[in-house]
């Protein structure tokens, strides 16, 4: 969501047209700003602390902060009927590994496969000696925990870029 309040025109973030994440199970950026009160209960419940007041007051996920483990606690705390059902799926979100990382500078390094617990994140080997990761978008779940346990700050994940606020976007 684009920031044209006046703060959001003083700071220069009315520039951002990536959507904050906000919590699982919250459906898009327009669903999820129209129903949320900013009442912040999911804040106080969420288990690993993710939550945070982003701008405008509206909750957002800080993966620096650690991983989801989908526990649904933010949902259930919600007086709203924001939240979709847990029998859906959570969030459409696709990670990215961009050119910080440390094996792409032949620096071993292997913090995102270790904390990747669905194991979507593995190193293969490559031409320059130095294990490659490689990413299963399939098997990507979004928890985040990659990360928070990236040293170098190279792993993102954002809204995918076919369904951002629920529209494709090429």
């Amino acid at each position: 969501m684009v920031d044209i309040t006046r703060r959001g025109v003083l700071t220069g973030a009315w520039r951002s047209a990536v959507p904050d994440i906000r919590p699982p199970w919250g459906g898009n950026e327009n669903h999820f700003i129209e129903n949320c009160t900013r009442c912040n209960a999911c804040l106080t419940h969420c288990e690993t602390s993710i939550l945070i007041s982003g701008p405008g007051g509206y909750p957002a996920v800080d993966f620096q902060q650690g991983e989801c483990t989908f526990c649904y606690a933010c949902a259930a705390a919600c007086p709203e009927p924001i939240f979709f059902p847990q029998t859906s799926q959570p969030w459409d979100l696709s990670i990215s590994i961009d050119q910080t990382c440390l094996a792409y500078k032949s620096i071993e390094c292997r913090r995102c496969e270790d904390s990747c617990e669905p194991q979507a994140i593995s190193f293969r080997p490559s031409l320059v000696g130095i294990y490659q990761p490689k990413i299963d978008l399939q098997g990507c779940t979004g928890c985040g925990a990659c990360v928070a346990g990236c040293p170098v700050s190279a792993i993102t994940l954002e809204h995918d870029k076919c369904t951002i606020a629920g529209k494709y976007v090429v």
